[in-house]
């Protein structure tokens, strides 16, 4: 379960935030109750599977069952 905080505390206890994404998985970042921005550990995020993705696949023949990995992890995460 995300750990909502205001932008001014996030501001504050920057230093902190690598600790609490340890404990919390991830922060979302409110600014006047609303949400601003969500900050998650890079091994979680969709970018990281699209990089080592493409790192591994050659790219005349991509490899489907990737593709298809990435795409139920970004629709989990929406």
């Amino acid at each position: 379960m995300p750990k909502y905080i205001s932008a001014k505390e996030f501001r504050k206890r920057f230093p902190e935030v690598s600790e609490d994404l340890k404990r919390w998985g991830e922060i979302v970042v409110l600014k006047r109750s609303k949400p601003l921005f969500k900050v998650v550990p890079i091994e979680e995020s969709p970018f990281d599977l699209l990089d080592r993705s493409a790192a591994s696949q050659d790219n005349a023949q991509p490899d489907l069952q990737e593709i298809s990995l990435i795409v139920h992890k970004l629709r989990e995460i929406s």
